[in-house]
């Protein structure tokens, strides 16, 4: 059997969720290597790091021609055209458009539908690409991967894909690099002062920063040394964000510290009074399991997938309204025994989490 894997998304020099995803994937599917199976990586550019160490079984194949853009749809599509695997899994939304001469069984995850319920929060070109994208998924795709309950139900109410199609696993964390630690030096270096509240991921308007800042400003009446840290790249409405930041006149207690390497963030995690990750809308919430295993005391937003990522070891608050947002800020600020009761449970709730479990199930599922 040969299953090919995209893996121009975990190549990716600086990763977010779904990149990070796609990465630890790949590196238990080594681990896992069952006999008589050939792993393809397909990439837009020679593999780097941990990604080039391929044991045996595994091979390159580096789609690097022209055109920049369009990837999936011209450099993937020819390659499984020419030389079609047995098995094709594309970790990120996007399959090849375009017909293959031979069978080939696709499998690809889809990681929410928040473009289909949020428009508005998206560029009208980045809308109109995944929407073709999830009907080409609907009807080529022979198994669709999803992240959560909540996400499998979103799937099918919006798009009215076959349950029996959809297959739900959990995603994990790295346990080597999120684990309790405080590193005064790390903070220090980022310009940061205690206490402050931690939020990382892009940053953007779907989630939900506007109103973080808001609730943050609101806290901050009853907490003046209190100091807020926005860790991502920048996105959509980042200009808007930092518009707000100058209304509210909480200019000099925002640090935006940019895109964060893994062992940076998770010392930063350490050192947070809360973590904030209450964003409008999520297929999963991979942050929120990072925080607690860095030990950061979580408030998440009140959404069905965060309560299955965070169940009784976060609390939560109505993504929709500062004011609630900020009491629940307020009241973690002000119970020490509340943060540790909340640190301690998460640390908990992490176990039920990782790479390895996600990857075996999802290599059960390609190899079926």
């Amino acid at each position: 059997m040969i299953i090919g894997l995209d893996a121009s998304r975990a190549n990716k020099d600086k990763k977010t969720g779904v990149e990070w995803y796609s990465n630890h994937l790949i590196e238990e599917f080594k681990k896992l290597s069952p006999q008589g199976v050939e792993f393809v990586l397909y990439t837009n550019d020679k593999l780097k790091g941990d990604l080039a160490a391929l044991p045996t079984g595994w091979r390159e194949r580096v789609l690097a021609w022209p055109p920049k853009y369009l990837w999936t749809q011209l450099c993937l599509w020819w390659e499984l055209w020419q030389n079609p695997p047995d098995v094709l899994f594309v970790s990120a939304h996007t399959i090849p458009f375009l017909p293959i001469k031979k069978k080939v069984k696709v499998v690809v995850t889809v990681h929410d539908v928040g473009f289909k319920r949020f428009p508005e929060l998206y560029k009208k070109i980045q809308y109109w690409y995944h929407q073709l994208t999830m009907l080409k998924i609907k009807k080529r795709a022979d198994v669709i991967l999803t992240i959560s309950e909540f996400s499998k139900s979103e799937i099918i109410e919006l798009y009215h894909v076959d349950p029996k199609k959809i297959a739900v696993i959990m995603l994990g964390y790295d346990e080597k690099k999120y684990f309790p630690i405080s590193s005064e030096e790390v903070i220090n270096k980022d310009g940061l002062t205690k206490p402050y509240l931690f939020y990382i991921g892009r940053l953007e308007k779907k989630k939900n920063i506007l109103n973080m800042i808001k609730a943050f400003a609101m806290a901050k009446k009853d907490y003046p040394d209190l100091h807020l840290a926005l860790a991502g790249a920048h996105g959509y409405g980042f200009e808007e964000m930092q518009e707000l930041i100058k209304e509210l006149k909480v200019e000099d207690s925002v640090k935006i510290l940019g895109y964060l390497q893994e062992q940076e963030a998770a010392a930063i995690l350490g050192g947070a009074e809360l973590m904030l990750f209450t964003t409008l809308y999520e297929g999963f919430g991979l942050p929120i399991l990072e925080g607690m295993a860095s030990g950061a005391p979580v408030l998440a937003s009140d959404l069905p997938p965060h309560h299955e990522v965070g169940g009784e070891a976060a609390i939560y608050s109505d993504p929709y309204d500062p004011e609630d947002m900020a009491e629940k800020i307020k009241m973690v600020l002000g119970n020490s025994e509340l943060r540790q009761k909340l640190s301690v449970a998460g640390l908990e709730q992490v176990k039920q989490f990782s790479w390895h479990k996600c990857a075996r199930e999802t290599l059960e599922i390609l190899m079926k």
